[in-house]
């Protein structure tokens, strides 16, 4: 391989076989789904008065910390997102006595849901109670 290639990815490329990206520097090529769906892109100083935007590879799990919601573009409080796990609405679990954490693409399927001007007072067909009132129960 010539010292000034840059290759990636490789299609084809057998699991544990090691690709040259950058003269030097080689890693192993990874399936596509082995990566994380979601990054957020924060701004960082780059020292000189200026700021660059990184991509931070994020897991699926959130916890529900304000600064988190606030991050994700997410406007609701900590205990609504803590009822809206308690009510089902969101999958999320309770990991220790004060730490909730939500999956993210739960909550954008739930916010989609949501937007039918229908959804609180609909009952699903599973349960007894309407949307709303199991949001109530979630305290």
């Amino acid at each position: 391989m010539p010292a000034a290639a840059t290759v990636l990815p490789v299609i084809g490329a057998k699991p544990g076989t090691l690709v040259e990206i950058i003269p030097g520097r080689k890693f192993v090529a990874l399936p596509v789904n082995s990566v994380n769906q979601l990054a957020i892109a924060e701004m960082v100083p780059a020292g000189d008065g200026t700021f660059r935007i990184v991509a931070r590879i994020c897991p699926r799990y959130f916890s529900c910390s304000a600064k988190n919601l606030r991050r994700l573009g997410i406007d609701i409080s900590k205990r609504t997102m803590q009822r809206l796990i308690n009510g089902k609405f969101v999958r999320g679990q309770k990991t220790t006595p004060n730490l909730f954490q939500f999956d993210y693409f739960s909550y954008l399927e739930h916010e989609a849901a949501a937007s039918d001007p229908e959804f609180w007072d609909r009952t699903e067909p599973d349960q007894r109670f309407s949307n709303l009132e199991r949001f109530r129960q979630a305290l």
